[in-house]
């Protein structure tokens, strides 16, 4: 999951809690998955950690009072291909 956090020009600000070094911006609301899934490709291709997937447990926050108003949490599909992680 990323939380998007939006912009004052209608853009959004993705983010992966726990990752800090991986983030994006989407134009709008409609690209937040398809640049929140380039940060994780460009991550794995580059050997960076990622964030944990729901499916191993990890829990999305409730809370989102820390994170710029509005804010929301997006369930990003992305799956690692065995490409990425060969050296």
């Amino acid at each position: 999951y990323a939380i998007a956090e939006a912009g004052d020009d209608g853009s959004w600000w993705i983010s992966f809690p726990g990752r800090d070094g991986i983030v994006s911006a989407a134009d709008d609301a409609k690209q937040i998955v398809a640049q929140a899934q380039d940060a994780l490709e460009s991550a794995a291709m580059h050997g960076g950690r990622l964030p944990p997937a729901i499916e191993d447990g990890a829990v999305p926050p409730t809370d989102l009072t820390d994170f710029r108003a509005p804010a929301m949490v997006v369930v990003i599909p992305f799956a690692v291909l065995a490409s990425a992680t060969a050296e």
